[in-house]
């Protein structure tokens, strides 16, 4: 950025197209009007420094998707894309774009299985062809869209940082192959699209039952089950039409307590990104922490009516001390956290507001790798 080296904290934000396009229920609760929701978020994010937000380019609401079929769209959700994007880009805000979903059926990996006539199951996915051609076509149909409002095509817009593939993209109990094959596909059809925008594949980055690393992947009790949802984290990343190099962690999803396995999962993947496939940006994609609404300890509030986390601070605390010091010394590009909701939305079990204990411990390490670059703190609004 500016000629020097991008690194960045950003943050994920929620159903974000929805907010934008006036979603009917059931969606969430929203005290404001959606777009007015998104402008203070990033109003709030460019005055605390963040640069990245990561977010579905789909919506997940039933009855209000953005494709109700192949090749049809509603223009009213485009055009809260296009408000986004544009909002964004007044405030040098960089956005990466998540394509599709493997756990919801609007928008995502089931969506394109439903539509194809020859595909059964959620693994036909990744192989069946008519289902691949209406997902390249999704995105040639919004790589190429003009905005409406400030008339610069999706492609050519350096809002867009990058795209992934697919949001935590599994095929389960396929072999690494399978998945190898599509990510080839769908990325170099991406770049072919839009090559000035960075491809990412948006997901755990699981290593496979061949890689002699399934020891590093969760499971209790020994399980494997991470080595069989088909990813390959080395042999993925080294494809060459992927740019950068992002994973995901979930303590509470992969059931393991206290934060020395996040801790471990998040090094040797930098270790490996930096060993096995040099050269390319990492990032921390997203990271989260549960806050349970039973535990009158993590339910208490601060001064600031926000909720007081001790829990899910020391998880956000331990990764962002990794994420620092890789990222003092060139390993680590950017960090990600999940996610970010503006005062007064929800519920939501992951959120974090401006007013929870956790804040601070975000913007602390937003300004810890500004200062790695000597990047500006803020971005003028």
């Amino acid at each position: 950025m500016g000629g020097k080296n991008f690194v960045f904290a950003g943050w994920n934000q929620w159903e974000v197209l929805e907010a934008a396009s006036d979603a009917p229920a059931p969606f969430r609760h929203l005290p404001l009007p959606g777009r007015e929701h998104i402008v203070r978020l990033m109003n709030e994010a460019v005055t605390n420094g963040l640069k990245v937000v990561r977010m579905w380019a789909h919506t997940i609401t039933q009855g209000h998707a953005i494709q109700s079929s192949p090749g049809v769209w509603n223009e009213q959700i485009l055009e809260g894309m296009d408000f986004v994007l544009d909002q964004a880009r007044r405030r040098g805000l960089k956005i990466i774009w998540a394509l599709a979903d493997n756990w919801y059926p609007v928008g995502g990996v089931r969506q394109y299985v439903e539509w194809s006539p020859t595909a059964r199951r959620h693994q036909d996915f990744f192989t069946d062809d008519l289902a691949m051609k209406y997902f390249e076509d999704t995105f040639t149909t919004l790589a190429s869209r003009v905005n409406s409002i400030n008339g610069v095509a999706y492609k050519d817009d350096a809002t867009i940082m990058a795209w992934n593939l697919a949001n935590e993209a599994r095929c389960k109990g396929c072999d690494s192959s399978i998945m190898q094959r599509w990510i080839e596909r769908m990325c170099s059809k991406f770049k072919s699209v839009a090559p000035n925008q960075l491809v990412g594949i948006g997901y755990e980055g699981f290593y496979g039952p061949d890689s002699g690393k399934t020891n590093l992947n969760p499971g209790l009790g020994g399980s494997k089950w991470a080595s069989q949802e088909g990813q390959d984290f080395i042999a993925n990343s080294q494809t060459q039409c992927i740019d950068y190099v992002g994973i995901h962690v979930w303590p509470d999803d992969w059931n393991f307590m206290g934060t020395d396995f996040q801790k471990k999962f998040i090094q040797s993947h930098i270790d490996d990104a930096r060993r096995d496939v040099p050269g390319k940006p990492f990032v921390l994609e997203e990271f989260g922490k549960i806050v349970d609404k039973s535990d009158p300890v993590e339910n208490k509030r601060n001064d600031k009516g926000g909720r007081v986390t001790s829990v899910r601070d020391e998880y956000f605390q331990t990764a962002f001390d990794v994420a620092e010091a890789a990222a003092a010394k060139g390993d680590l590009a950017g960090t990600l956290f999940w996610h970010w909701y503006d005062r007064g939305v929800g519920p939501g079990r992951y959120g974090v507001r401006s007013n929870d204990s956790t804040f601070p411990i975000i913007t602390a390490h937003v300004a810890a790798m500004n200062a790695i670059t000597g990047s500006a703190l803020s971005c003028p609004i």
